[in-house]
């Protein structure tokens, strides 16, 4: 993806309103001139939010800010849906205000187009829990047949397959991952290399975890899984939108994601992506009309009924919002505030941080603790300095998600706050 330039971003992500959806609609970049820095480009994207100037929110972990083209994206294409309902014939399904019956192949293809996949192996969902739960409750497990994971997985993820095993009498294996942590990226693999059984027939674990921001080597693991015959399953809520995803290079079966986080798409936005030769392993569990259409590809497993056709909306202009800026500048700009914070969390000698140190493991998620002080102690004592960060328990602290709307110098602020405690 090519590196934005200063009047391409400041000329047109600048735009207020309607007009800045127009220009990223149209297409029609002006004449590059010199090379933006990585500070000019986040400090004008940074204007583009309606949170407060004087807070730093560091909570993407949980819910992404959505820049002001998403919010307007929703709000005219609400009023445009309403204006036009008289209108619409119901012949076919193409174009109704009713998005779980119609393919949306468009913005499929540019979802796909974003993580590497075609648009018949993207199905639209509301959040990687949903999609999990496609996945799950999609194959046909016999009881004692092993489902892989570990035990720092998000609860939308790894329920599923508890439910299952309830259910059906499948084993379900929550490795102990932070131990394998110590030894990198090599003893990860491995702890699930030894794991694996001729029972096993799942492999699901995430890309990058939700409470400590661990990032696996889910390439390797889903390489190891294939080795053996076993599906790969990706939850990727906390990787898309943060790190550059290729789901064909990670050689997954199947990959979830939620928009609504580090790709800044409104709230209820999800994907769900199954590779071509592999759909025919999963049935569909939530049915309407197309339910068993295998034709159209993924299209079966988004038969949710009457969906927000403006949330559609909204997710295309977090797409364009992402694009404009480039996700490598984005990564490397994340990369850089983490360091920043964890450098300073590591001159403090109360601060014990819960985040693995190695930078291979690393995301920009940043999850530590103040000696003395509970999570929701710190949790509240920072928001009263106007930073907004997310307890994740008391043995391991608040967790703080530094995004493309959050500057050097809010990183130093949080620390001057950490250090005040």
């Amino acid at each position: 993806m090519r590196e934005l330039r200063r009047r391409d971003f400041l000329g047109t992500l600048a735009v207020p309103g309607v007009a800045g959806i127009a220009s990223a609609v149209a297409g029609a970049p002006p004449v590059p001139t010199e090379p933006a820095s990585d500070a000019a480009v986040f400090a004008e994207a940074r204007r583009h939010f309606l949170i407060p100037e004087d807070v730093t929110y560091g909570n993407t972990g949980t819910l992404g800010a959505s820049p002001r083209e998403v919010v307007d994206a929703i709000a005219l294409g609400t009023r445009r849906l309403e204006a036009a309902l008289a209108d619409w014939p119901y012949l076919e399904a193409d174009g109704e205000p009713l998005t779980g019956y119609q393919p949306l192949l468009d913005l499929r293809a540019a979802v796909g187009s974003f993580i590497g996949a075609s648009a018949e192996e993207i199905a639209l969902t509301q959040n990687a829990t949903m999609g999990m739960g496609f996945l799950a409750n999609g194959l046909d497990l016999e009881p004692g047949d092993e489902v892989l994971s570990t035990d720092q997985e998000h609860v939308g993820g790894i329920c599923p397959w508890r439910l299952y095993a309830k259910r059906q009498g499948i084993v379900v294996k929550e490795l102990p991952l932070l131990p394998a942590c110590a030894g990198g990226p090599d003893a990860i693999v491995e702890l699930l290399a030894n794991a694996l059984t001729p029972r096993t027939r799942v492999l699901m674990v995430s890309h990058v975890t939700s409470s400590l921001g661990i990032r696996l080597p889910v390439r390797e693991l889903c390489a190891l899984a294939r080795e053996r015959g076993v599906l790969s399953l990706i939850d990727g809520a906390q990787a898309v939108g943060q790190i550059g995803v290729d789901v064909a290079g990670l050689g997954c079966d199947a990959y979830v994601g939620s928009p609504h986080k580090w790709l800044l798409a409104p709230k209820g936005t999800g994907f769900l992506y199954v590779r071509r030769d592999a759909q025919d392993r999963f049935w569909t569990t939530l049915a309407s009309t197309a339910w068993d259409d295998r034709a159209r590809g993924a299209f079966r497993f988004m038969q949710y009924g009457t969906g927000a056709v403006p949330v559609a909306e909204g997710l295309r202009a977090a797409l364009r919002f992402i694009e404009r800026i480039g996700l490598e500048r984005i990564e490397r700009w994340d990369a850089m505030l983490t360091r920043r914070l964890r450098d300073g969390l590591g001159r403090l000698p109360r601060v014990r941080l819960a985040s693995p140190a190695d930078p291979r493991l690393s995301a920009a998620i940043t999850t530590f603790r103040v000696e003395g002080l509970t999570a929701r102690a710190l949790q509240e004592a920072l928001w009263a300095r106007k930073v907004r960060v997310r307890a994740q328990g008391d043995d391991k602290g608040v967790r703080l998600s530094a995004h493309l709307y959050v500057a050097p110098n809010d990183i130093d602020a949080v620390l001057e706050a950490v250090d005040a405690l």
